[in-house]
């Protein structure tokens, strides 16, 4: 199979049109509520329901409207964007906390010895995630339930027996996988396994804003305040979708944000089988740096990539250091770390070594299964992203590997990225 070659070109220069500029500056005109209020309204107005359960979560959204709203260095069409999502967030809020209070019961379900790969963002966890998903015996979060966990009342299935959840889903992985970069970087079809911190957005605590806004108010707070509560949060909604969907299957989860936070992950799922990728942390930075740093630039009236530079590599330096820090809270057994070049080298084989230490033995059943994946999703499918961390962000590969050091010698990685071979 032939791959396409992409490359991302002037990451620090405005290459917009001229039109795309026009466009931008004419939305400068126009009148933006950025208010908690409009956003609450707006929810309630999208789903006809009222109840939002505990409105803690309105300190988080307030500091988070705030936060985008003064930034006066961002398009007010991309601010514009960022309070849809937080209406979206909110109105999924409203459907979830309907659906607890018309089905109790879901809050009774068992979510029983999940396998939660918690990997950092781009080092392979959603491959690995999908690979162990593929597996009859698990179950996985599809993105289309992922965006909206509990279904809007009354809605129903169409003529062709369809969720419209998933059909809106289509139509967004339609849209998006028109940007060829992104759709090599990360499938987001509806069926795809998706992040479970996912779950955490309606609560207006999850790191994932983060990937949606710059908003560095937010992740100090985020950071400042235990995120058990949110933790639980995150696995009643789970209890919900599974009370959707029954089954006996066990979970198959991935978090990325999980690795900073191994206390109250297993505060929520304490039998877990937690699942850590070791990859090199200057490979993982220069594809999250691409892949972030495409919507950061859109965002911007002016590029201040080294910005956005300096705020990931901060981020990820933070993360690794507080899995070093926590990973002994793992009971014995529950922990299983596995090298990123051993996914690349033996894709099966490593997800089968990953199932037996989850206590499920791999059979010629789960083999085939997870050979199927593989021959559906050939790697380079949507192409190969060419990356250039000098000249797109003037890092000095080797000067960062001296920083991260600190992780790449407790577990003996091995560079994949050198100054002089990128």
């Amino acid at each position: 199979m032939a791959v396409s070659v992409l490359r991302i070109e002037g990451m620090r220069d405005d290459t917009r049109s001229g039109e795309e500029r026009a466009t931008l500056e004419a939305a400068e005109a126009q009148p933006l509520d950025m208010s908690t209020e409009r956003v609450l309204d707006e929810a309630r107005r999208r789903t006809a329901l009222d109840g939002l359960g505990a409105l803690d979560f309105t300190e988080r959204l307030t500091l988070l409207l705030g936060e985008v709203d003064a930034d006066d260095n961002v398009w007010k069409a991309h601010k514009a964007q960022f309070v849809d999502q937080c209406v979206s967030a909110t109105a999924n809020r409203a459907r979830i906390q309907h659906y607890w209070t018309e089905h109790p019961d879901s809050l009774e379900v068992e979510i029983d010895r999940p396998i939660d790969v918690i990997a950092l963002p781009r080092s392979g966890s959603t491959h690995l995630e999908n690979l162990l998903a593929a597996d009859r015996r698990l179950r996985h979060l599809p993105v289309y339930v992922a965006a909206q966990p509990a279904p809007q009342p009354g809605e129903e299935p169409g003529s062709d027996g369809v969720d419209p959840r998933w059909t809106r889903a289509a139509a967004r992985w339609e849209l998006m996988s028109q940007n060829r970069i992104m759709a090599a970087m990360h499938e987001h079809s509806p069926d795809h396994a998706c992040g479970e911190n996912e779950l955490q957005i309606p609560d207006f605590a999850s790191y994932q804003w983060e990937w949606m806004g710059f908003v560095p108010g937010f992740r100090d707070h985020y950071l400042a305040h235990d995120q058990t509560p949110h933790y639980r949060y995150m696995r009643d909604v789970l209890k919900l979708v599974a009370h959707q969907f029954p089954g006996e299957q066990r979970w198959m989860l991935k978090s990325n944000q999980h690795s900073e936070q191994l206390g109250p992950l297993l505060a929520a799922y304490p039998d877990a089988t937690v699942v850590m990728i070791h990859r090199d942390p200057v490979a993982t930075l220069q594809s999250l740096l691409t892949m972030r740093g495409l919507a950061f630039k859109a965002s911007r009236k002016t590029s201040d990539i080294d910005t956005h530079v300096s705020y990931w590599v901060e981020r990820i330096e933070r993360m690794l250091r507080s899995y070093l820090r926590d990973r002994h809270v793992v009971p014995t057994g529950q922990l299983v770390e596995v090298m990123f070049a051993d996914v690349v080298a033996d894709d099966v084989g490593t997800a089968a070594r990953v199932l037996e230490r989850a206590g499920l033995a791999p059979t010629e059943a789960c083999i085939a299964d997870i050979e199927s994946y593989m021959a559906s999703h050939p790697r380079g499918r949507d192409g190969r992203v060419v990356y250039d961390l000098e000249g797109d962000f003037g890092i000095d590969a080797d000067e960062l590997h001296e920083r991260f050091a600190f992780y790449t010698d407790e577990f003996d990685i091995r560079p994949e990225v050198r100054k002089d071979r990128v």
